[in-house]
């Protein structure tokens, strides 16, 4: 009898003890992010997309984040996101204070070997996609060109900042996989003077450009008549309904494959990762969070409010996608590098 009571007098004083001090039973991956702050790098230069999005997130990742740390937006633009994302993933500490939003081209440009950098995208552990997007081949509606079709026997002008950008890669890949017959005008500063050249007549289009529906210029342009939308890319928007998307258009199973490679970027859309040694419950914690935040009210009215359209990817899916469209057989890498040439 009292061997029992002495056995229950330890197992209380136990449970008192447990109780009494807080960080016994305290949640580990609270406990580490409790006080801290987390840095958010962005790919991209202040102002434009990625800077909303980046922002947008920033506002409310940390508020599901357990111990709930104040989360900063640092931004290193530079060779393609390749600068932040070196950093983000390899010089900065691996324990879950840096995410990284590179900027969605930068699987696609690392199978085409434009980066030279050190980084492996496939092996990043990705935590989420704030939103796909659509893009969008467009013609001025002052051209003959009517379809795709028809740009496979009608010369079209299209306008480009570089020969590298989106704006010049599309028509050269569908000039040497399905055919068509555009010609890039390459050199003008930034997506804004690529417009005024359409509305000029100085070119006829231009592709790569991402479809907002109800917002943006492609979108106000088509409503007005202006253009036609010849093409999309990523995924399809539902008022685009009769316009075939890229991947549709390939003619075998390998073009397929390579279509949707140079279709990633607006699959992949606007992401978030860290580096592949950020330790895994730690990741866990983060793609939850990043799940919860996709979902929150506040969030939702935020991104309203910042004209930001939110249809998030997890981040399993993206890494499965991105896994899948950098892990091309040798031989279809070495096509798409050909398709990607000048």
């Amino acid at each position: 009898m009292g061997r029992s009571l002495s056995r229950q007098a330890a197992l209380v004083g136990l449970c008192l003890a447990l109780l009494g001090n807080g960080r016994v039973l305290a949640d580990p991956i609270a406990e580490f992010y409790r006080g801290k702050q987390v840095r958010l790098i962005v790919g991209a230069a202040v102002g434009g997309v990625y800077d909303i999005y980046a922002r947008l997130l920033s506002r409310h990742l940390g508020r599901y984040i357990p111990g709930n740390p104040t989360i900063v937006v640092q931004f290193m633009p530079g060779a393609g996101s390749a600068q932040a994302s070196t950093y983000a993933t390899s010089i900065a500490p691996q324990d879950g204070t840096v995410l990284l939003n590179p900027l969605n081209s930068l699987p696609l440009v690392k199978v085409l070997g434009q980066i030279n950098a050190n980084i492996e995208p496939a092996e990043f552990n990705w935590i989420g996609n704030m939103t796909a997007d659509t893009g969008d081949v467009i013609v001025s509606t002052r051209s003959p060109v009517k379809t795709i079709e028809d740009a496979k026997r009608i010369e079209v002008k299209m306008g480009a900042t570089s020969p590298l950008a989106l704006g010049g890669l599309y028509p050269k890949v569908m000039n040497r996989m399905l055919g068509t017959k555009f010609t890039v005008v390459a050199g003008y500063v930034g997506t804004a003077n690529v417009e005024l050249a359409i509305e000029r007549g100085e070119v006829d289009g231009q592709a790569g450009g991402t479809w907002f529906k109800g917002q943006g210029t492609d979108y106000e342009w088509y409503q007005a008549g202006k253009i036609r939308v010849l093409v999309q890319i990523g995924y399809k928007a539902a008022d685009l309904p009769d316009v075939p998307l890229l991947t549709e258009l390939a003619r075998s199973d390998d073009d397929r494959k390579l279509l949707e490679l140079f279709s990633s970027p607006f699959v992949i859309g606007k992401p978030t990762a860290v580096g592949a040694k950020v330790p895994p419950e730690r990741v866990a914690a983060l793609r939850a969070a990043y799940k919860a935040t996709m979902s929150d009210p506040a969030f939702l009215a935020d991104a309203d409010k910042a004209g930001a359209t939110i249809v998030p990817a997890l981040g399993g899916d993206l890494a499965g996608l991105i896994k899948r469209v950098m892990g091309l057989p040798d031989e279809l890498v070495q096509r798409a590098r050909a398709a990607a040439q000048p």
